[in-house]
């Protein structure tokens, strides 16, 4: 038994010799972001260009809550072609919750190609109750604006 605690021992010896013989290096080095943390863009009133305003409408069927079907777009009947108009911010812009008026916008887009902003400054809904179903007809007044260069 002592030739094997003399082997055991020796043996711990060397492996403790040979792990404090080994170089760790470690080089501690500060990290910024050089991406700031705010970044503020001041704007007032005077600073927006007013270029018109236009009124935009649809008119269309709801069936059983679940169908719907979409009658007339500013005051023209449906067409195959769809173009939509996505109003976008830090939130998207809510129109009365009526995926069908994004059409409706296109119209507003079409009539101020230089403005940089389209805002819906309000909204109307008419509703004609029909068995198992309705009537809607929405109408949004859109005002449109431009950054002043």
């Amino acid at each position: 038994m002592t030739n094997k605690l003399k082997t055991f021992l020796s043996i711990t010896v060397v492996a403790l010799l040979l792990s404090s013989c080994a170089v760790n290096t470690s080089r501690n080095m500060r990290q910024a972001s050089l991406m700031p943390n705010e970044v503020r863009l001041d704007l007032t009133l005077d600073d927006y260009e007013f270029v018109g305003e236009t009124e935009v409408e649809v008119e269309y069927h709801r069936y059983i809550g679940l169908i719907t079907y979409v009658n007339t777009v500013n005051g023209q009947n449906v067409s195959r072609n769809r173009n939509y108009v996505n109003l976008q911010g830090t939130r998207n812009v809510r129109l009365d919750g009526r995926r069908q008026l994004r059409r409706a916008m296109f119209k507003a887009y079409k009539e101020f190609p230089s403005a940089d902003f389209l805002i819906p400054t309000m909204s109307t809904e008419e509703v004609q109750q029909l068995f198992l179903g309705r009537k809607i007809k929405v109408t949004a007044k859109v005002k449109a604006y431009k950054i002043r260069k």
